[in-house]
């Protein structure tokens, strides 16, 4: 793993240490089991029926999450206090980390089968070869939506420049924070944070607190076009 990606002073060293932990005891179980495929979630409680893949908070995270939404992030709270989730998100980030034919083969017959799909709950884009995969992805799947929060804002940006466009069904919204403010030329959607006991800016769309509904409605974050920003109250 990139270690320019673990930055040790925004969350307790220990909780650091037990993720780094798990990564390593995945990268055992992985090579003692050559068919272990990633894990994919089937719904969860604020996504309702979405699936979705995950990779470990914090060990794929940019360091600019060090001061935004590091101290307070949800998917690492929930990893630190369950050990099969933070099992789970391990296994998938040395499987796409390490064997990106093996993950990927088996995200593409996961996708196959639903209408929507959503990367990274926990966890962000890994590297510039991961969104190449993830746009293969869409691309191979033109049937299914697929949604994606960022910090990475320069590995988007640089695939634009570089290679074109982004498939109209995946669907790339830049996260910004109180203290963020992402790096958007080509004017992605965005989404931002309410802080506790603070309002909304008036132009802001509200987060309709569960995924599933939104994406069957057609609203919200699949459907947030160049200019909108999706609110969320902090967790």
């Amino acid at each position: 793993m990139d270690n320019t990606n673990i930055v040790k002073g925004y969350y307790k060293p220990s909780v650091l240490e037990k993720f780094e932990n798990a990564l390593n005891d995945a990268y055992a179980e992985v090579a003692a089991n050559p068919s272990m495929a990633p894990i994919i979630s089937n719904r969860n409680s604020k996504m309702g029926e979405i699936a979705s893949v995950s990779l470990l908070p914090f060990l794929t995270c940019p360091a600019r999450c060090s001061e935004s939404c590091g101290p307070f992030c949800y998917a690492a709270k929930i990893a630190n206090l369950r050990p099969n989730v933070l099992r789970s998100y391990a296994i998938n980030t040395i499987l796409a980390r390490d064997l990106p034919y093996r993950y990927w083969n088996a995200v593409s017959e996961a996708v196959k089968m639903v209408r929507y799909f959503r990367f990274h709950v926990s966890g962000d884009i890994l590297n510039q070869n991961y969104l190449d995969y993830m746009v293969k992805c869409a691309k191979d799947n033109p049937h299914c939506d697929m949604l994606v929060f960022t910090k990475r804002y320069e590995l988007i940006n640089k695939y634009i420049r570089d290679v074109g466009e982004i498939p109209m069904n995946l669907h790339i919204l830049f996260s910004g924070w109180t203290n963020l403010v992402p790096d958007n030329p080509y004017h992605f959607p965005e989404t931002n944070v309410i802080p506790h006991g603070e309002l909304p800016k008036p132009e802001w769309k509200m987060c309709g607190g569960n995924c599933f509904n939104c994406a069957c409605r057609g609203v919200g974050c699949w459907q947030a076009k160049s200019g909108d920003t999706i609110a969320f109250p902090q967790h």
